[in-house]
């Protein structure tokens, strides 16, 4: 599993750096100091609705319903000490609302964390069936925003 969680996070790392590097515009940009601080999912969110309106969108197809049908747990600290799983009753009806409520919370949760620590009846399965919806919905956007797949090369330094 360590294989595949790192699998996503390259390919999610280029494709935020190819996003932001496309369009200033897509990035969270600090007015002064012009540090990019992260995506800005929102203005992404905007732009494919754009493209393919959410209402239309053949989720059944798409490979990454899961991440419309339910958000990716987060962690919580019980009072008493600890750690526990929790979720909202969020309802996913904007490209807005998947990429910053479901996208990145799958992005920091696979990020950070050994679900086996802390297992649950939903982790089991779930984390891998979120990783492969992460994949398709990456390679979605990639494809939304290239005519040809270069987003994703290797990382090459010299």
């Amino acid at each position: 599993m360590d294989d595949k969680i790192a699998e996503f996070i390259l390919l999610a790392a280029k494709m935020e750096f190819f996003l932001v590097n496309l369009d200033q515009d897509f990035a969270h940009v600090d007015g002064e100091t012009r540090v990019i601080r992260g995506v800005n999912w929102n203005r992404i969110g905007q732009s494919l609705e754009d493209m393919y309106p959410f209402a239309d969108f053949d989720f059944e197809g798409s490979g990454f319903q899961i991440l419309k049908e339910t958000l990716p747990q987060y962690l919580v600290a019980k009072e008493n000490g600890g750690l526990k799983w929790d979720s909202e009753d969020v309802v996913v009806s904007s490209w807005q609302t998947l990429l910053g409520r479901s996208y990145a919370q799958l992005r920091n949760n696979v990020a950070h964390g050994n679900k086996a620590q802390l297992p649950a009846p939903f982790t089991h399965n779930r984390t891998k069936d979120l990783l492969e919806a992460g994949h398709c919905l990456i390679h979605f956007i990639g494809g939304a925003y290239s005519h040809d797949d270069s987003w994703s090369y290797a990382i090459q330094f010299q």
